[in-house]
């Protein structure tokens, strides 16, 4: 048990790294659009990417699958990207609706895979040679997981107090904050 809570932690940690900005960016990115009211979509969004993240990471633990690290660097940052500028599709018609929500389901567990091509190497570092990956890689998700629903639920309040106060331009402040992600985004491919 201990070692699981080790791996939990490190998955925390990981997300909620201050210098690993670029997991915070796509998970506001995705979850810009929606309120407390939608926790059970934004829940199957996080879960969809974690689960994306997860089978990659269990075929690199295993190395059925290697990518390139720089390949996949810029790759993050393009599904952040990608994420804003679907975004932007939405914010200027209404709510998603569940044929369009369906297809965020599936892009994110396409991002998660990718993403988790990322974490790959950091989660080999971590486990030791004649270790089994399966609780290592449990417990780094389950990790990554809580952290991300920790962080949507930190935005999902922000956001529902500038409604409260707001009101009727809560659109253009979730336009801004996604430009904003948008720009900081496209900042971090460009200095690399």
């Amino acid at each position: 048990m201990n070692d699981f809570l080790f791996y939990l932690k490190e998955g925390v940690n990981h997300i909620l790294d201050p210098d690993g900005l670029d997991h915070f960016y796509f998970i506001l990115s995705f979850c810009i659009l929606y309120t407390f009211n939608d926790w059970r979509k934004i829940v199957g969004l996080v879960t969809a990417f974690t689960v994306g993240h997860c089978v990659t990471l269990f075929l690199s633990g295993l190395e059925l699958v290697s990518i390139n690290a720089n390949t996949v660097e810029l790759l993050i940052p393009i599904t952040i990207l990608l994420s804003c500028v679907n975004n932007f599709w939405f914010l200027v018609k209404d709510k998603p609706s569940k044929q369009q929500l369906t297809t965020t389901y599936i892009i994110l567990l396409v991002f998660g895979l990718i993403h988790g091509l990322g974490f790959s190497n950091y989660i080999k570092m971590m486990i030791f040679d004649d270790e089994s990956i399966v609780l290592p890689l449990l417990g780094f998700n389950v990790g990554i997981e809580l952290a991300q629903l920790l962080i949507v639920a930190g935005f999902l309040a922000l956001i529902s107090i500038s409604t409260l106060v707001l009101k009727s331009k809560i659109k253009w402040l979730r336009f801004a904050v996604n430009v904003i992600i948008f720009f900081l985004v496209l900042q971090m491919i460009l200095s690399n």
